[in-house]
C-alpha cells in the first residue's frame, strides 16, 4: 500500500539534543586548546570574534554550507596563513572539537519515543552538521545515518530525502521526515514528496510561505499518534 508509511527520519541536533549548548562547550574546549598550543591565535582573537569570522566564512563560500567540517577546516587554514602558521594544529584542533562535538545530552522524550517507533518502521537519521550517530551513541535506533556533506546538498534541498527513498526503495509518500527547522526539514522534505512533521519545542511561530508541515508536534511523544493520523490520508 502505498499509503503505509514505512521509514522515519530524523534531523539530530534540536531534534533529539540541543544544539547551541552542546556546540558552545565544543568550542570552548577547543578556545582552550588554541591558547594552549597556538596562543598567537587566542592573543589576537576571543571566541567570539573566531565565530563571526566563520560566520562570515560561511557567508562569503557558500558552496561550502552543506559540509561544516570542511568549512571549520578551512577557518583554520586561513588562520594558519594569517599568523604564518605550519597546518600541523589543524587536524588535532578539529579533532579537540569535532570529538566535544559529539557529547550530547538527549531531550527526555527521545529514547521512550525512539524505543517504541523502531519496532515498527525503519528509522533514518539525516542532518547537516557533523554529528556522528555512532560517537553520540543514537546508531543503535537508525539503519541509515546521512549528512548533507555525503550527499553535497543541505536539507533544504530534496536530494538527501531522494536519496533515503532509493536506498530504502520507498515511495515518497511512505517516508515522514522529523526536524525542528522549517526550511531544512519540512521544505526539504516536502520538495521530495514526503511527509514533513514539524518538531516545535520552543513554541515559535511558522514563517515560511510557500509550504506547510503535514503536523506540528511540541515532543516526540506526541509523534506516534500523529503517523497513526498520517496512515489515515
Amino acid at each position: 500500500m502505498l499509503n503505509a508509511i514505512k521509514v522515519l527520519s530524523f534531523d539530530l541536533d534540536d531534534t533529539l539534543w540541543p544544539c547551541f549548548p552542546t556546540i558552545t562547550r565544543a568550542e570552548d574546549l577547543l578556545y582552550q586548546w588554541l591558547s594552549d598550543h597556538v596562543p598567537v591565535i587566542t592573543q589576537s582573537y576571543d571566541m567570539q570574534q573566531l565565530r563571526a569570522r566563520r560566520i562570515e566564512l560561511f557567508k562569503q563560500h557558500p558552496e561550502l554550507a552543506h559540509d561544516l567540517t570542511k568549512l571549520r577546516i578551512r577557518s583554520f587554514e586561513l588562520l594558519a596563513e594569517e599568523f604564518a602558521l605550519s597546518d600541523d594544529w589543524i587536524e588535532p584542533a578539529f579533532e579537540v572539537f569535532y570529538e566535544a562535538r559529539q557529547q550530547v545530552t538527549l531531550f527526555d522524550d527521545v529514547k521512550p519515543v525512539l524505543d517504541e517507533l523502531s519496532k515498527d518502521y525503519q528509522l533514518v537519521s539525516l542532518t547537516n552538521g557533523n554529528a556522528d550517530t555512532v560517537k553520540t551513541g543514537v546508531d543503535h535506533w537508525f539503519d541509515i545515518a546521512l549528512n548533507s556533506a555525503s550527499v553535497g546538498k543541505l536539507k533544504s534541498e530534496p536530494d538527501i530525502y531522494q536519496e533515503i527513498q532509493k536506498l530504502t526503495d520507498i515511495d515518497p509518500r511512505q517516508m515522514v521526515h522529523i526536524g525542528d527547522d522549517p526550511q531544512h526539514d519540512v521544505s526539504g522534505a516536502k520538495a521530495a514528496g514526503a511527509h514533513a512533521v514539524w518538531l516545535n519545542r520552543q513554541q515559535k511561530q511558522w514563517r515560511l510561505q510557500d509550504c506547510e508541515p503535514d503536523a506540528v508536534i511540541s515532543d516526540l511523544y506526541e509523534l506516534p499518534q500523529i503517523i497513526d493520523a498520517l496512515l489515515q490520508t
